[in-house]
């Protein structure tokens, strides 16, 4: 069976019967922007402008020159802040509140540094994935290129250039980034990590299982809810990484290293299938009740090493551990909703503006 993957816009693209035409990115020194043709009532007619949107290639003024009209981009990010491939991903690491949706120039030379067409800003809600990002600002980034394409003359006119002593930088992200390290990762730190890639890359750790060393990916973390206990009342005597369970709680707890804790529910272990946690108690830690996550991957061959607590640290007030989960988690339905339209006052360069 053959799967063919298509993009929401090529989708509808099909379904309103618009021409589909590809450039893989390798390929785009190479590739001529086509002419509309008779579908459109016209014969040998160029495209009037061009739209960028999650394009990981750099486009070189060779193929911006063939539209009449130029080519706009769409970031998701309030520029020049987070300029790059993973604006989402790094403002939920950085723990940002506020980002946004930039609709710039695309630049002859370099990424993301355009003249600012228009922004419009939102909230980064406490427990936002990646995804629910990317929903979010992909309805915005929507909403506010087709308000710039209508008035688009008068929008160049009102550009800015960007302010090069705000500029912030993004990478990308690999496999090796997301290993949890114990030491010195808090509970937060570990949770924004899994918001940030959630449904791309998985945070993962290992477990040392008598002679073998297993890599294990943590699919699905939570922080605790308001007023919920912690399996363990010595949970601060703990080693972080340590695996806490009980028998019909439908979740581990791990305590870390600032004294807060996580919850995981469903695992990859070794590449095998996902499993829940009662599976992964029952094949892992049942034989193993002193189990814990590990940084590293240990030599095998020696006995266990002791957890060793960074230079300085002081072990967390319990109060205070207790109380981390006091501001309960917000609720996204709204932030999400799709048909909710921007306020007028959220346009930092208005479209609309007469």
């Amino acid at each position: 069976m053959k799967v063919e993957w298509r993009a929401t816009s090529e989708k509808w693209a099909r379904r309103l019967l618009i021409p589909v035409h590809y450039c893989g990115g390798n390929d785009i020194l190479g590739w001529d922007v086509p002419l509309t043709g008779e579908e459109f009532g016209h014969r040998d007619r160029r495209f009037d402008i061009g739209v960028v949107a999650s394009y990981g290639a750099f486009i070189p003024p060779r193929i911006m020159n063939q539209f009449p009209k130029g080519m706009i981009n769409l970031h998701p990010s309030l520029l020049p802040e987070y300029r790059g491939p993973t604006p989402i991903q790094t403002a939920i690491l950085d723990g940002q509140e506020n980002s946004g949706v930039t609709v710039q120039e695309m630049h002859p030379t370099r990424y993301d540094a355009g003249r600012i067409l228009a922004q419009v800003p939102c909230k980064i809600l406490l427990g936002m994935t990646r995804l629910d990002l990317m929903h979010l600002m992909g309805h915005m980034g929507g909403e506010l290129a087709s308000r710039v394409l209508g008035r688009l003359d008068l929008v160049r006119q009102q550009s800015q250039e960007q302010d090069e002593s705000r500029v912030t930088k993004t990478r990308l992200y690999a496999h090796m980034d997301l290993r949890v390290n114990w030491e010195t990762m808090s509970a937060m730190d570990i949770m924004r990590m899994h918001w940030a890639h959630y449904g791309h890359i998985n945070v993962w750790t290992f477990l040392r299982l008598k002679n073998k060393i297993l890599h294990v990916k943590l699919l699905e973390l939570s922080l605790p809810k308001k007023d919920q206990k912690p399996l363990e009342e010595n949970f601060l005597d703990l080693c972080p990484g340590t695996i806490m369970h009980r028998r019909l709680v439908p979740y581990l707890e791990i305590p870390c290293i600032d004294g807060g804790r996580i919850h995981a529910t469903r695992f990859v272990v070794a590449s095998k299938q996902p499993c829940d946690r009662f599976q992964f108690a029952a094949g892992y830690i049942k034989k193993n009740k002193t189990a814990r996550f590990l940084s590293q991957g240990d030599d095998v061959r020696r006995p266990q090493q002791p957890f060793r607590y960074p230079e300085g640290y002081q072990k967390p007030d319990l109060e205070h551990a207790l109380r981390m989960y006091d501001t309960p988690m917000p609720k996204l339905r709204q932030a999400l909703e799709p048909d909710q339209e921007p306020s007028e006052d959220t346009w930092v360069t208005d479209p609309d503006a007469q």
